[in-house]
């Protein structure tokens, strides 16, 4: 028989918010931007351009938002996340304003893609329910909250924008959306 405590705990657990943050974390470790599973996307041009990880999507789209072909291609030829962010930070005429108007579309649309081709990854993602996605990196307070998982539920007033768990629970909704059109 389960106590009231019992029930509390289970209560607490379908609605306390979800903490992630690196990709090698299970078994939530999907959900970063460097995990690697790679995607496909056509272009404009009708080409299929297979993508390591969501991270590299979002900085090839970030050269193509400000029209810097040379920059995209090496993003595309990159190794590994590193490199691949810091050629990000060299997208020749960057604008902060045009960027922060684009930056949370061109993450949703690239995780829809990643989460949209890979069955185990969508069904971790719409197992969470209605949960809240909390990137919990202690040091990005842009796409994470700016707090590690331990010190996150204490520090909730002060957590930062927390951009990719919002992108993550567009992206959970959208698959949702589609799943019901199906039926």
């Amino acid at each position: 028989m389960a106590s009231l405590q019992d029930d509390a705990a289970s209560a607490e657990d379908i609605t306390s918010p979800i903490f992630f943050w690196r990709e090698t974390e299970r078994p939530y470790g999907c959900f970063s931007q460097w995990y690697s599973q790679p995607f496909k996307e056509t272009n404009e041009a009708g080409d299929s351009v297979t993508f390591e990880t969501a991270e590299q999507y979002m900085m090839y789209h970030k050269a193509v938002l400000f029209h810097d072909p040379d920059i995209a291609a090496q993003i595309l030829n990159a190794k590994g996340g590193r490199e691949q962010r810091a050629l990000g930070r060299k997208v020749h005429d960057f604008d902060q304003d045009i960027w922060a108007a684009n930056r949370s579309r061109i993450v949703r649309d690239g995780n829809i893609l990643k989460f949209s081709e890979n069955a185990k990854l969508r069904q971790t993602l719409l197992e969470t329910g209605d949960r809240e996605l909390v990137e919990a990196s202690p040091s990005d307070r842009i796409w994470g909250i700016g707090y590690g998982a331990k010190n996150a539920p204490s520090k909730r007033e002060n957590w930062g924008l927390n951009l990719l768990g919002k992108a993550l629970m567009e992206v959970r909704k959208h698959i949702r959306e589609e799943e019901e059109e199906k039926k």
